[in-house]
């Protein structure tokens, strides 16, 4: 007899905490301030902005392009939930997190300001604007942790049985915590 609720090819996704808008201007904000200073130095020196050589204009070219190629990185945020697994995708990175290796008794949401102790420290490799972690960092206590967060008043903190930890942000951080804990009782009880 087969119950939905411990199908071993289910697969739930949730959707990711949304991030303010106002996050890509970290990113194209300084990039355009650097791209203006040397058209800006040579109008006042007299000069045309720009010349019709690939050195005037190429600076601008490669720099929209890492430019685009970072904002196409940014929003590729995902978390699905496997029978036996965690998937995040964080920009550049994906993480696969075994049920077994979690210490789901141990989770818990938190809000940074609430809970600073939690906010991870520096990042080791990772992709971080102001609100915005993704990939791997280093946690202020000790220890390793792989980020997703978006928004910093609803973080998902899941422990891990080696001592690092995986923080998210989903819209609905206790009803992903719900369904870890489902899957892990009853891979438990099978």
């Amino acid at each position: 007899m087969s119950d939905r609720n411990t199908t071993p090819t289910e697969t739930t996704a949730f959707n990711v905490a949304t991030p303010t808008s106002s996050l890509l201007l970290w990113l194209w904000a300084p990039m355009l301030l650097v791209l203006s200073i040397d058209p800006l130095i040579r109008v006042f020196a007299g000069k045309p902005p720009f010349q019709a050589t690939f050195a005037s204009w190429g600076g601008w070219l490669i720099l929209f392009l890492v430019g685009a190629a970072l904002t196409v990185a940014y929003r590729r945020r995902e978390l699905r939930v496997e029978p036996k697994q965690l998937t995040i995708a964080a920009t550049l990175y994906t993480r696969r997190v075994a049920l077994s290796s979690m210490r789901l008794e141990r989770a818990r949401v938190v809000n940074f300001a609430e809970n600073p102790d939690f906010k991870p420290g520096g990042k080791s490799n990772g992709f971080q604007f102001p609100g915005f972690r993704a990939g791997h960092f280093h946690m202020k206590g000790g220890g390793k942790a792989f980020c997703l967060i978006t928004d910093n008043s609803r973080v998902l903190v899941i422990p891990l049985r080696d001592g690092n930890s995986v923080l998210v942000s989903p819209e609905q951080p206790r009803a992903l915590l719900d369904e870890l804990r489902r899957l892990a009782d009853g891979g438990a009880q099978a």
